[in-house]
């Protein structure tokens, strides 16, 4: 009952997790994240509340609510001179069923005439791998009109390496589970299979980013593997948008 009044009185914020480029040290953008500043309970967090959207088949109401502000700060940040920055928007499996989420993006993009190439798009694994409501040919009509397409959580599913085959994409981003394990022997491999990943992307030519990074030391050994891009609490939390423009712009 609150979501509909949450939307339409912008209780619905989004916050920016910063993206590093270890290269030159420089923020080159952020992913957009959603929080819930509920008038009676506070700031909720996505983890309790995306599964009630998603039951009742309102999450593309929210995602395309997030999406327009994205796109609102983008053209903010442009109309100031900064035309490099980006923000990735997160594309849920359900969007692909509720909207037509080409022509949705695209017309945010010519509604405040921002570059579509700072507009990045964050698709999961599992939902490219569906592939029931031709997301395969969206993405491939999204990247010709000038977006370029993350795939989020790579490794979490199951078809990850056939998926590389079958749909053109220009990011991965790599799971975080791969940096969650503790136990020496699981983290042996962890660092194992994410060098052979780091250098298959190099092989494809797809640029990687690593999310979940929370130490220093992390940082310095996928650096060596050759990733350069990251996100994550090392480097900072997702922040309100503002607090993002004071420390980092």
């Amino acid at each position: 009952n609150d979501v509909l009044p949450a939307l339409k009185n912008d209780y619905i914020k989004a916050y920016v997790q910063p993206k590093v480029d270890m290269h030159n040290g420089h923020i080159i953008g952020g992913e957009a994240l959603v929080r819930w500043q509920h008038p009676k309970r506070g700031l909720i967090f996505p983890g309790d509340f995306i599964e009630v959207f998603e039951r009742t088949g309102l999450i593309y109401r929210l995602d395309k609510f997030v999406w327009e502000l994205a796109v609102k700060k983008l053209a903010q940040w442009q109309k100031d001179g900064l035309n490099s920055l980006y923000i990735s928007i997160n594309i849920s499996t359900k969007d692909f069923y509720y909207m037509d989420v080409y022509e949705t993006i695209t017309s945010l993009v010519e509604k405040y005439h921002i570059i579509p190439s700072t507009l990045k798009l964050e698709i999961t694994e599992t939902a490219l791998m569906t592939g029931a409501s031709g997301e395969l040919d969206i993405i491939q009509q999204v990247r010709q009109y000038g977006f370029q397409v993350e795939i989020d959580d790579f490794g979490s599913g199951y078809s990850s390496l056939n998926t590389l085959k079958d749909m053109d994409v220009d990011v991965i981003k790599i799971d975080m589970g791969f940096l969650r394990t503790t136990k020496p022997d699981r983290l042996k491999k962890s660092m194992s299979i994410l060098n052979t990943i780091i250098a298959l992307t190099k092989t494809l030519g797809l640029a990687v980013i690593t999310e979940g990074v929370e130490t220093k030391e992390q940082v310095a050994e996928l650096t060596h593997m050759g990733c350069k891009v990251y996100q994550g609490y090392y480097f900072s939390k997702p922040i309100p948008i503002k607090q993002f423009e004071e420390t980092y712009l």
